[in-house]
């Protein structure tokens, strides 16, 4: 297994923890607090996160940049169901991402971005335990 693919199949641990924590969850739940945030901001919070991240790695890795999304809703308050598209094509960037270093041979700028791609990783993990862990104490 290659060091990209190591990184993608984390990856979509991450995801799939976060999805699983999700699921059943009703619209109040999404409405809950979660920390200083409702578990619906949490998820939106995550999404631009990770955009962000994988931004700056292209950044560092020198890969070709690529344009962001405008966020947010019409009425600024993010709903579940655009939340959950905005952390699916969030992750889109990220597999873009992972798919332009895997043809850097050397291996170098994947390297370079190692960190910050492993911080998505943590930060999704985190949220899906925080998440699975409220669940049923709403």
């Amino acid at each position: 297994m290659t060091n990209i693919d190591e990184l993608r199949t984390r990856l979509a641990a991450s995801r799939a923890a976060l999805l699983e924590a999700v699921r059943g969850l009703t619209e109040r739940d999404f409405a809950t607090p979660l920390g200083d945030a409702t578990v619906v901001e949490v998820l939106g919070a995550l999404a631009r996160q990770e955009r962000e991240t994988v931004r700056g790695a292209r950044m560092v890795a020198s890969a070709p940049m690529r344009p962001l999304p405008v966020a947010g809703s019409a009425s600024g308050r993010p709903l579940p169901p655009q939340v959950v598209h905005d952390l699916a094509g969030a992750r889109y960037e990220t597999e873009l991402l992972l798919d332009w270093l895997g043809s850097d041979a050397s291996g170098e700028a994947l390297e370079a971005v190692r960190g910050a791609l492993e911080g998505i990783e943590a930060r999704e993990t985190a949220t899906a335990a925080q998440i699975a862990g409220r669940a049923g104490n709403s």
